[in-house]
């Protein structure tokens, strides 16, 4: 009994051995390339590019068959968009700045027949990428500090730099004969440092910018409120022009009244000075004023203080 134990066990064993020696499997997300003594037959494909006869490809995701390793060998490459990170290095930029950049791409498997064949495996993938990466630092060098870091959004060519990266290693890519099977689709600038010398250098320039910007606003006041008070100067000196030809009209207009009033007044002076005194009084009395007068002061009244001369005989 113990002895059928044993065997089935073994059995069992061997049995799970040959299923995984024997059978693979490709997920949805994955592509494969099956080959025989390490070799792979080529696709077929049409003028339009489409494959027509995958050959070693397997393309499908699922279960499969293979003769045991090393007749047979299956490699599973990933269909998805792969990050590669680049180690953080100091560049000069063009104006004599020097900064700490970190560049990043995003490649994936376009073609799993030639990535075979010149690359095997995603490690060596992302050796040749990583040197190539380092390459585009040249390219961030050709621009200034001021179009890496800036406050002015305008000013900063991060997109341009990351289009000009991405087009100069595809170019490079595309130069390979034959090539890698590597589709870019990202390059990235993932950080910028500055050292510390550096970072002296930016607060000094960033102060004279602002004591720059701080002059131009004083002198831009100053000007306005030279402007204003020209302004205000002007409209005064005009405003006081017209006030004294409206009074001198007033005062011309005045006197030709009062020149009539005058010749009038020539021909019966007492009765100018009467008529004066009645208006005089007319003004004084208009709210209810109560004056008191001596009766001898007013000669219209003399009549009724004096006494009768018959009396003053008696």
């Amino acid at each position: 009994m113990k002895n059928k134990l044993i065997f089935l066990a073994a059995f069992a064993v061997a049995l799970v051995l040959l299923v995984y020696a024997i059978m693979f499997q490709v997920r949805y997300d994955q592509v494969a390339v099956r080959t025989t003594w390490d070799k792979a037959v080529e696709p077929v494909r049409n003028e339009a590019g489409e494959i027509t006869n995958p050959g070693s490809l397997i393309l499908e995701p699922g279960y499969g068959f293979k003769l045991p390793s090393p007749i047979q060998k299956v490699r599973v490459y990933s269909k998805k968009v792969q990050l590669l990170e680049d180690q953080s290095s100091e560049i000069q930029t063009a104006d004599g700045y020097a900064v700490i950049i970190k560049l990043y791409l995003a490649w994936r498997i376009e073609d799993p027949y030639a990535f075979f064949l010149r690359l095997k495996t995603e490690n060596e993938a992302h050796k040749q990428l990583t040197s190539m990466l380092s390459e585009l630092k040249a390219v961030v060098s050709t621009y200034r500090f001021d179009q890496l870091v800036n406050t002015d959004a305008d000013k900063i060519k991060l997109e341009e730099i990351e289009q000009k990266s991405l087009e100069h290693l595809r170019e490079k890519l595309g130069a390979i004969n034959p090539g890698y099977g590597i589709k870019i689709e990202q390059v990235g600038i993932r950080r910028i440092i500055l050292p510390e010398d550096t970072t002296e250098k930016v607060f000094e320039r960033m102060a004279k910018t602002r004591e720059l910007l701080a002059e131009r606003a004083r002198s831009e006041g100053d000007a306005e409120a030279k402007n204003i008070i020209s302004q205000a100067e002007t409209a005064q000196r005009r405003i006081l022009a017209f006030a004294q030809r409206r009074a001198q009209a007033i005062r011309d207009e005045g006197n030709r009244e009062a020149a009539q009033y005058f010749s009038a007044f020539r021909e019966d002076p007492e009765f100018a000075i009467f008529q004066r005194q009645i208006e005089a009084l007319q003004k004084m009395l208009a709210h209810n004023t109560t004056f008191i007068l001596d009766a001898n002061q007013l000669w219209f009244l003399k009549p009724l203080t004096e006494e009768p001369s018959g009396n003053s005989r008696r």
